[in-house]
Formats: structure tokens, sequence, C-alpha cells
């Protein structure tokens, strides 16, 4: 297929990643590949509204649109005109299902790459079928895969990319000196109560977030969305626990430059942990089933694989000790 005669000014790339906030981070190194190899590409990345946040500083991509599932009908009839404008000669799908497929389909790219699916209609309206690898593989891995394979590409960069802007740094600081922590902090994510069999008991919280500020000095700023905001609440609240809370109080971004500023990450397998990789603060994971959601890149500790009762549960003890061995990179500064 001769791409530039496709697209005069160019070849023209869709990317599909139609999941939650961590799923459309991890696919951050495919798209800076993408980016190296076609410099003069356009490069449009379609995601479901609510992550775009993700992608709102990305240099690799020209355009970012979203699927607005409470639109309706009559919202994806006018994306996908947006999506015939312009003649794409490629698309990727990160594992999207069958609107991704359709949605390629439906805009006419020539050629559509995909992971094999063993049920759907994308079985039959993504022409490129590329084979789940055999694990184990980390989920960054299997998205650069489809990359890598689909056009021949090779990555020496495999890191998470998560920029900011000024006024998200600007936020988050003025929000952490709101809430007097102008000293030195760690991070901690509860969790949903959806993730329940990952989740550590509250009380088990409180009592980390005691041993925390009592063994390094550090501030406990419990971060994240407002769906764990009961819990946080009621561990906040104990007795003589000197700990803040952000949770439900900002944006993607404005999470990412507080995380940068931590001296470390506690949490589950979850977006805000992912954002924390990317932005390359140390990570404490506590739970998680196998290698494909666990922290991106180097000096992070998991501290068990397995859900909750399948296993000896994780001592409080154990976490403030993991914590202070993330390569010693911030926590012992």
């Amino acid at each position: 297929m001769n791409e530039t005669a496709l697209h005069l000014n160019g070849p023209a790339f869709l990317l599909f990643k139609l999941r939650h906030i961590g799923d459309v981070l991890l696919t951050t190194p495919a798209i800076r590949l993408l980016r190296q190899s076609f410099p003069k590409a356009h490069i449009t990345m379609v995601v479901n509204k609510g992550t775009e946040d993700v992608l709102r500083h990305n240099p690799h991509l020209d355009c970012v649109l979203t699927v607005d599932r409470a639109t309706g009908v009559a919202g994806q009839w006018r994306l996908l005109r947006a999506l015939r404008q312009r003649r794409y000669v490629t698309s990727v799908d990160f594992a999207s299902g069958d609107r991704a497929a359709w949605l390629g389909f439906l805009a006419g790219v020539p050629r559509r790459i995909a992971l094999q699916a063993p049920e759907g209609a994308r079985r039959f309206l993504n022409n490129k079928s590329l084979e789940v690898p055999a694990p184990p593989f980390h989920i960054v891995e299997l998205y650069l895969s489809l990359v890598e394979r689909g056009l021949a590409l090779h990555a020496d960069d495999r890191s998470l990319e998560l920029p900011v802007g000024e006024d998200d740094d600007r936020k988050a600081a003025a929000l952490l000196r709101e809430l007097g922590v102008g000293g030195r902090f760690v991070a901690l994510h509860v969790g949903a109560r959806s993730n329940a069999a990952y989740r550590w008991p509250r009380e088990r919280w409180a009592q980390f977030a005691q041993a925390v500020k009592q063994t390094h000095g550090l501030t406990p700023v419990f971060v994240g969305g407002s769906d764990c905001l009961d819990d946080v609440n009621w561990i906040v609240s104990q007795p003589g626990l000197q700990a803040v809370s952000v949770v439900g109080r900002t944006t993607v971004l404005e999470l990412a430059a507080m995380l940068k500023r931590a001296a470390g990450f506690v949490g589950i397998a979850s977006g805000p942990m992912h954002v924390a990789a990317a932005v390359e603060t140390g990570v404490v994971c506590l739970f998680v089933d196998d290698i494909a959601w666990r922290p991106w890149g180097e000096g992070h500790a998991v501290l068990r694989v397995g859900r909750e009762g399948q296993e000896r549960p994780v001592e409080v003890t154990e976490v403030v000790e993991a914590l202070a061995n993330l390569s010693c990179r911030r926590v012992g500064s």
C-alpha cells in the first residue's frame, strides 16, 4: 500500500483506546513510536469522554476526539462524520472492543490493525489481526507490539509519557499549600469499593498513615476519585492521625503534577498508580493479579499477587519497609 498516495501530506493514522484513564496512559509509548517513525503524519486518537486529559499535552498527537456515550446515536454520527473527513491510512485499536472496530470500518480506513478476538464483530471488521503474545507480558508491551508488529517498527524508548501544563502545576501546588502540606509527603490511594477484592481494610490504611508519619516524617496525602471518599473521610478523621485528603479535588493532570512532588505512592493497581509511575514517582503496589498491570518502569515494589483471601494479608510494617526501599530515590532523601 502506497501511504503517501492515500494522503498527500503524509500518512494519517487513527488510534483507538476506549477504556479508562490508566489504559489510555499505557498507550503513550506506542503513540510516541508512531510519531518518531512517521514525523510528518497526522495522528488522531479517539478515547472515551473523561479520559482525554491524559493526552491533553501529548506532543505526538495532532487531534484527540472523544466518544461520549451520553450523546446517543446523534453524537456517534457526528464523530463518524469527523473521522470520514480525513483520509486515514491505518487505524490501530489498542483493545477497545467492537465500537472501535465499527468506527474504523465505517470511517473507510483501508488498513485496520487490532489484536485477534475470539468473539464480536471486530473479528470480521479488522483486516490485520495480530495474535495476542504468549504471557507473561505487561499491557504497555502488548500495546507497543501492535504498532511494532503491525507496521514493522521497533521502540527504543518504552517509557510512559504524561506532560502536565503550567496551570496544572500551579493548582496542585496551591492545593497542597491550602492543606498545609509544606514538606515531604506520600500519596495514598485506597481504591474504589468496586475493587473490594484488591483493597486494604481502612483500619490498616489508618495504621499505615500513622506509621509512615512517625517513621519517615512524611505527611500522608490521600488521592483519588470521589468513589473512595467515604472511606478516606473515615480514615483521616481518626483521632491523632495527621493526614489530609485531596480525594475528588483534582483533575488527572493536577494529580500528575501533585504526584511528581510526592516522595512515593502507595495503592492498588489503578489509574492513579499508573499516573504515579508515568511521572517517575516510586510506587508500592499492594494488590495486582499478574504482571500485565504492575507499575511500569524500574524501582517499584509489588507486595503481593492475588486476590484478598488467597494469600497472607499484607502487614503494615511490610508496606512501611517497602516504601523506604523504593530505590532510595525520594523517601530517604
